[in-house]
């Protein structure tokens, strides 16, 4: 495996929040997902509260259900915080399984313009899915920490995207960050299937984009 740096665009997630019952402050969600979620500090003050392994309680609001949730601390990169839920309940593991369903998530995607990144074409939703086109010869799919991207020198493949200590360039709602780049040694197929089912449900307004996507995900998924 190989690794490399680069800077990809990221949302801030308005819809998306945990309110901390022990500081009555809301924080913005990053991402989420069955195994836990991911917090973005606005404050660089908020992180001596975000100890690792400190454990937290509280309510999230996802997809426009609120519900009590408890995580603990396992990591913080700069102001990102990743948690692992803390005997999760059956509301929340529901709902959290409903709404990360691959043509679920597909979905949820929506284009958002990225003035500056020319030649790039950016879809996302607000769970941690992030669909990126650049020019003609490169996509990436990212879902929350995997990623699938085909190159025309390379062709597909899988693994996954942490993101580092630099806090990277804002723009308005549009954040660009370093990520860490860790490929696997071995597509990862079931990544591939669910990146399908995705893709094929997303509002891509491109036919020619979307049909790209999917006739590089149907060769390695039949292979």
């Amino acid at each position: 495996m190989h690794q490399e740096k680069r800077k990809l665009p990221r949302f801030h997630i308005t819809h998306c929040q945990f309110l901390d019952s022990g500081e009555t402050k809301t924080f913005p969600v990053q991402d989420v997902s069955r195994g836990g979620l991911a917090i973005r500090l606005m404050d660089r003050l908020d992180l001596p509260k975000f100890a690792v392994s400190s454990v937290h309680s509280g309510m999230i609001k996802v997809e426009g259900r609120k519900l009590p949730c408890s995580f603990q601390v396992r990591n913080i990169r700069g102001t990102l915080i990743g948690a692992e839920w803390v005997e999760p309940g059956a509301d929340l593991i529901e709902h959290l399984e409903e709404i990360s369903h691959p043509g679920r998530l597909g979905e949820k995607l929506r284009k958002f313009d990225l003035p500056e990144v020319k030649a790039t074409h950016w879809f996302h939703n607000p769970v941690g899915v992030d669909l990126l086109f650049y020019q003609s010869d490169r996509w990436m799919l990212y879902i929350h920490q995997n990623f699938i991207q085909w190159e025309s020198d390379s062709g597909v493949q899988t693994g996954q995207a942490l993101a580092e200590a630099d806090e990277g360039y804002s723009h308005g709602i549009v954040r660009l960050e370093t990520r860490l780049i860790e490929y696997d040694s071995m597509i990862d197929r079931t990544l591939v299937r669910a990146a399908r089912d995705l893709v094929a449900h997303a509002p891509i307004d491109n036919p020619e984009l979307k049909s790209l996507v999917l006739n590089h995900l149907n060769g390695v998924a039949s292979s």
